[in-house]
């Protein structure tokens, strides 16, 4: 092989490292391109126009328009601050449900909703007094630390009037992510699901919200 050859060769072989290497130097690497190519997860979103009282099933892409509200993606839990007011989103699922329901003829009213501390205890005394014991006050009304009215996330519904207007609550609640929660209360609702979920088997009374509680506990004993 001439010599001029021999050069021609080494140059192109010296060319094609280079290009392998400006290849794997720049390719992106498998995790980059697996996060890049991962489809973006859309989720249903009801949005209630408070203007109009119309309900308008969306997306979380999209989000809601400014004159609506959303109705939420989970279930609501209170955080560790204490509220002064009755949770939004829970408020905004109770008058999308509202609407619904006076479209069917059909009046609710929150009877009660946010309580503070001291109101709730005085609820919960009274009712000492009136059942003779802790334990069986707190079937009916939970002590100030534990009962979800002082945390702006529990209503009650018409009481003590129209039950027959609560029990279309009752059964269309999980629509809009509201359940009943107890069977001895057919007033009490809790946002314990997500919109268009599945509520769950009511406890026969609030006795159970206590027992589940380490400081309700305490209380009982």
């Amino acid at each position: 092989m001439s010599r001029l050859h021999k050069g021609f060769v080494a140059s192109a072989i010296g060319y094609l490292i280079l290009v392998a290497a400006v290849i794997y130097f720049v390719k992106p690497s498998t995790h980059q391109e697996s996060e890049k190519f991962i489809p973006e997860v859309t989720k249903t979103l009801l949005c209630f126009n408070m203007e109009t009282n119309e309900l308008r099933s969306g997306d979380t892409k999209m989000g809601c328009n400014s004159e609506e509200e959303s109705l939420g993606l989970s279930p609501i839990t209170h955080s560790s601050v204490r509220p002064t007011k009755l949770n939004r989103t829970l408020e905004v699922r109770f008058l999308a449900a509202r609407a619904a329901a006076q479209k069917e003829g059909y009046i609710l009213n929150i009877t009660s909703g946010f309580r503070t501390q001291a109101v709730q205890e005085k609820l919960h005394a009274e009712a000492v007094n009136k059942y003779g014991s802790e334990e069986e006050a707190s079937k009916w009304v939970l002590p100030k630390d534990i009962s979800h009215h002082p945390w702006g996330t529990a209503i009650d519904v018409n009481y003590p009037g129209d039950k027959i207007a609560v029990k279309w609550l009752e059964e269309n609640g999980s629509t809009y992510g509201i359940c009943r929660v107890y069977e001895n209360e057919w007033w009490h609702f809790e946002p314990v699901i997500a919109p268009g979920g599945t509520c769950p088997k009511m406890a026969a009374n609030a006795l159970s919200s206590l027992e589940s509680s380490p400081t309700g506990a305490e209380e009982l004993n």
